[in-house]
């Protein structure tokens, strides 16, 4: 059983993904319920240890190994492809909280400075963007909702943002505020 349970951690750590629970029994060879009780006791394991890496099941029977949310604004820089800005973040935020929305009327409404954002959050498949017209309708994708622990389904998910971004937005705007320390 430990040898399993480490397999399963060693899949979630370098698939750097959300694996289903299909994927995951199939690395193991064991029944789902014998995966999923392995999975909930490595859950407990780091829920207990308190430390920087969490394994969260995400809707559809997914999991991930990943970094816990508080520790993004503090550890950020030093994701590869960099951690989004307070204000490309905002645009995420107000994006995914009125999806679908044209990027004409999010550009109305925050700025022009917005294209930007919506460019770096396509690029980083946040944010779909699908012609319409002359403008693009924007919405966000699963990788969203996979990488801030959200539901895919747009109506939890709006409630789930209200909550939760409230939180790590506050916390990135506290990060981004602070002086940087030790630095002659």
């Amino acid at each position: 059983m430990d040898e399993d349970l480490a397999t399963l951690e060693a899949a979630l750590y370098v698939a750097g993904r959300p694996l289903t629970l299909e994927e995951l029994t199939g690395i193991i060879g064991k029944a789902e319920s014998t995966a999923t009780k392995l999975l909930e006791n490595l859950m407990y394991e780091y829920d207990k240890r308190k430390g920087a890496l969490e394994v969260i099941l995400l809707p559809r029977g997914r999991y991930v190994l990943q970094l816990r949310p508080e520790l993004t604004p503090r550890v950020g820089k030093l994701i590869p492809g960099g951690l989004l800005a307070f204000s490309t973040l905002q645009t995420l935020v107000f994006i995914a909280l009125r999806q679908p929305i044209l990027q004409s009327e999010l550009i109305a409404q925050r700025g022009t400075h917005c294209y930007d954002h919506v460019h770096e959050l396509v690029e980083k498949k946040f944010v779909d963007a699908a012609p319409q017209g002359r403008s693009k309708l924007l919405s966000t994708t699963p990788l969203f909702s996979d990488y801030f622990g959200l539901d895919t389904d747009k109506i939890r998910l709006k409630a789930q943002l209200k909550h939760q971004m409230r939180r790590i937005l506050d916390a990135q705007q506290a990060a981004e505020s602070q002086p940087n320390q030790g630095k002659a």
